[in-house]
């Protein structure tokens, strides 16, 4: 029986993403901070899949909390297989950012994927795990007054690099990049931003779907493939 944790899965990508394996024959485990109707609803969805879903509510962006959530997912569906770092937070454009602002983007963005990693090593069943990240195009190129945020995802980038090397042959450990990704059901203030349509080449924006699709290629694909940086962008990255 397979199992896969989903950080921040109560929401937007988190829900596909986890709603995703839950179709695909996985046991669930999802976190969220305080989204907790919409955790609610992504578990009964899993449920209705007919898999195990269980959710656990913390900040991830507190070290200990966060390794007490990943002990309790694993106390109620067992180790995991796969595990999905995808909460996140989009600070608001700053020109004059603070360096707390970053150290917060940080907290959020890019260190809690080191406490998962030091929680799969504490579990000898963890060991095979496929460790992917949700990172972003903010971690590959610099967008106007976002310091936080590039600076939090192109670090995160390097953390997923560092992690691959040190946690091989065990574990891979890779991330999606998604770019312009449209979710007209769980629109935010982030998606105003949308690059526009005719700059990317395959003419659309991505779907929850088009990530879902490579999470769940370095979920499944050999174990040969780790510390890669996949972007989900339509090929903006090739015209940028």
């Amino acid at each position: 029986m397979s199992v896969v944790f989903v950080t921040g899965g109560g929401i937007r990508l988190g829900r596909a993403i986890a709603l995703g394996f839950a179709e695909r024959g996985f046991d669930v485990g999802i976190t969220y901070h305080d989204s907790v109707d919409e955790a609610s609803s992504t578990t009964d969805m899993i449920l209705a899949f007919g898999r195990r879903a269980h959710a656990v509510a913390v900040n991830v962006a507190n070290e200990d909390a966060l390794a007490v959530a990943f002990d309790a997912l694993v106390l109620a569906l067992g180790a995991p297989d796969v595990v999905v770092s995808n909460a996140g937070v989009f600070p608001e454009a700053n020109a004059h950012v603070q360096t707390a602002d970053v150290r917060a983007a940080f907290d959020v963005n890019t260190l809690p994927l080191v406490t998962i990693a030091r929680c799969i090593e504490r579990h000898p069943a963890s060991q095979g795990t496929r460790l992917v990240a949700l990172s972003s195009l903010g971690g590959l190129e610099i967008w106007k007054d976002r310091l936080a945020y590039n600076v939090s995802k192109s670090a995160l980038n390097t953390v997923v690099r560092s992690l691959a090397r040190s946690m091989a042959p065990t574990v891979t450990v890779n991330a999606v990049a998604p770019g312009a990704i449209e979710q007209p059901a769980e629109q935010t203030d982030a998606d105003k931003g949308l690059t526009a349509r005719e700059r990317i080449p395959m003419k659309r924006y991505g779907t929850a779907n088009d990530v879902f699709d490579a999470v769940w290629f370095f979920s499944t694909t050999s174990t040969y493939i780790t510390g890669q940086i996949l972007s989900v962008d339509g090929g903006y990255g090739l015209v940028r």
